[in-house]
């Protein structure tokens, strides 16, 4: 449903002349988790996620420019933009 809704508004935004830079996937839970022992639902949610993952690249490619980790809470209030804003473009800060 993202995938289509994505690409909905990707063209969209070119029919109006709005550039497109790239696309960021969030929530990505890290495949080092599956070599650990860890709880159904996430050897679950990280089955699903490479599924997705598959997807995602093949319908946007070379246009997905970058993948941000789960974070341990959402991103709301300056500290957590920070950052955010240091693992997609400085010191990776996790």
């Amino acid at each position: 449903m993202i995938t289509l809704n994505t690409e909905k508004a990707a063209q969209l935004f070119s029919k109006f002349d709005v550039p497109i830079a790239g696309y960021v996937v969030n929530r990505v839970l890290p495949a080092t988790l599956s070599g650990q022992v860890i709880p159904p639902y996430l050897k679950n949610r990280l089955s699903m996620q490479g599924d997705y993952l598959q997807k995602i690249d093949k319908v946007f490619g070379k246009d997905v420019v970058g993948r941000v980790p789960e974070l341990e809470r959402d991103v709301t209030g300056l500290p957590m933009i920070e950052k955010l804003a240091g693992i997609m473009y400085g010191n990776g800060r996790m």
